[in-house]
């Protein structure tokens, strides 16, 4: 089994560390593959930064999706 995890983003670069820290934990015993995708709908604060800082540390669970504008 895997698990996928979607995660809608909207200006949230102060909650995004929180969220995956709480995911994180909430994952720690689970004996199957998960992962995360992260989808950026145009924020306008620093959320792609802190969302790309994620994923490089997690190469193997995270993914991003980034839209130019709101939708």
């Amino acid at each position: 089994m895997k698990l996928s995890i979607v995660v809608p983003v909207y200006n949230e670069e102060k909650n995004l560390p929180e969220l995956f820290n709480q995911v994180l934990e909430a994952l720690k015993d689970v004996s199957y593959d998960w992962d995360i995708t992260f989808v950026d709908d145009g924020s306008r604060d620093s959320s792609m930064q802190v969302m790309k800082e994620i994923q490089a540390e997690y190469p193997h669970r995270v993914r991003n999706v980034f839209f130019r504008r709101n939708y």
